[in-house]
C-alpha cells in the first residue's frame, strides 16, 4: 500500500502529466493560429497595396449594399465634402502609415515644414535614450527615416514619396518610428495620460504592449499623442453603423492653445471601425 507521501507524489505527478499534455495541445493550437495568421497576412499583402492611388470617393458606395441605408446615407454625406480617398492596407498599421503619407504628401514642396519635422525626428533619439531605449537600435531606425525625409526634400515629387512609403523595406521603419514618437510623448506626459488607460496598466506597460508593437491598432489616445508630438493637426471623419444619420468629425489640434474656430487640418482621415484611410477635398 502506498504511504500518504507516496500517494501525494503520485497525485502530483499525475497532475503534471495532465498539465504537460494540455500544454502540448496548447502549443499545437498556437502553432495553427500562427500559421493561419501568417496566411491571412500574406493574402492581405498580395491583394492590398500599402497605400493606394487616389480613388474617386463615389466608389465607396459600391462597398455597401444598396439597401444598407445607414452606410449609404453616410457615404452620400461624405461625397458632398470630399472627392477622393487613398486606401491603406488593413494590417493594424493603417493609422501611422496614413499619417506618414498624408503629412509628407501635403508638404512635398514645403522645405521649412520638412526641416522642422526632420529636426523633431532627429531629436527623438535622445528623448528615447533618456527613457531607457538602446541608443544603437533607435539610431538605426532614425537614420532610415531621416534618409526618407531627405529623399523627399531633394526631389519633391509624388513618385519619390510613393516609392518610399509603398515599399515595406522603408515604410515599416517610418511606422515603427512614429510609434516611438507616440510612445515617448505618452511617457513624458504620463501623469495626464494615465487617467485614460484602462485595466490599471501603467503608461509604460501600455506603450510596450499597445503602442510600440507593429500591427497594433490605434485609438484616440494614440492620435492625441502623435498629433501633439509631431505638431501636426489632424481631422478624423468617423463613419460607423450608429443610427445617427450624420458623420462625426473629431479635430485633433497640434497644440493645446489652438482655437477651434481657426482649426485647419494638415491631414484628413476617414475612420471606419478598425481602419483609417486618407480623404481629399480635391
Amino acid at each position: 500500500m502506498a504511504t500518504e507521501h507516496e500517494q501525494t507524489s503520485v497525485s502530483a505527478n499525475d497532475n503534471i502529466g495532465t498539465a504537460d499534455t494540455s500544454y502540448r495541445h496548447h502549443d499545437i493550437d498556437l502553432d495553427l493560429q500562427t500559421q493561419q495568421q501568417n496566411q491571412i497576412e500574406t493574402e492581405v499583402a498580395l491583394t492590398q497595396p500599402l497605400i493606394s492611388e487616389k480613388i474617386p470617393l463615389v466608389q465607396l458606395q459600391n462597398e455597401y449594399a444598396s439597401d444598407d441605408k445607414i452606410y449609404q446615407d453616410k457615404v452620400s454625406e461624405l461625397i458632398k465634402r470630399y472627392k477622393y480617398i487613398r486606401r491603406t492596407r488593413r494590417d493594424g498599421n493603417c493609422f501611422y502609415r496614413a499619417f506618414a503619407f498624408g503629412y509628407l504628401e501635403r508638404n512635398l514642396n514645403n522645405q521649412n515644414e520638412l526641416e522642422r519635422f526632420r529636426q523633431l525626428t532627429n531629436d527623438l533619439k535622445d528623448q528615447l535614450v533618456k527613457l531607457g531605449y538602446l541608443e544603437f537600435t533607435v539610431e538605426d531606425v532614425r537614420d532610415i527615416v531621416l534618409e526618407i525625409i531627405d529623399n523627399i526634400r531633394k526631389d519633391g515629387s509624388e513618385t519619390t514619396l510613393i516609392e518610399n512609403l509603398c515599399s515595406s523595406n522603408y515604410s515599416d521603419y517610418v511606422v515603427a518610428y512614429l510609434r516611438l514618437f507616440t510612445s515617448a510623448y505618452l511617457q513624458i506626459n504620463r501623469e495626464f495620460f494615465e487617467n485614460f488607460i484602462e485595466d490599471g496598466k501603467s503608461v509604460k506597460l501600455f506603450c510596450n504592449t499597445e503602442v510600440e508593437p507593429m500591427a497594433r491598432e490605434s485609438d484616440n489616445i494614440h492620435i492625441i499623442a502623435l498629433t501633439k508630438a509631431a505638431g501636426v493637426p489632424l481631422r478624423v471623419i468617423y463613419m460607423d453603423r450608429s443610427e445617427q444619420s450624420t458623420l462625426t468629425t473629431h479635430d485633433f489640434a497640434a497644440h493645446d492653445d489652438e482655437p477651434s474656430e481657426t482649426f485647419q487640418p494638415m491631414i484628413t482621415m476617414l475612420y471606419r471601425p478598425g481602419h483609417y484611410d486618407l480623404l481629399y477635398e480635391d
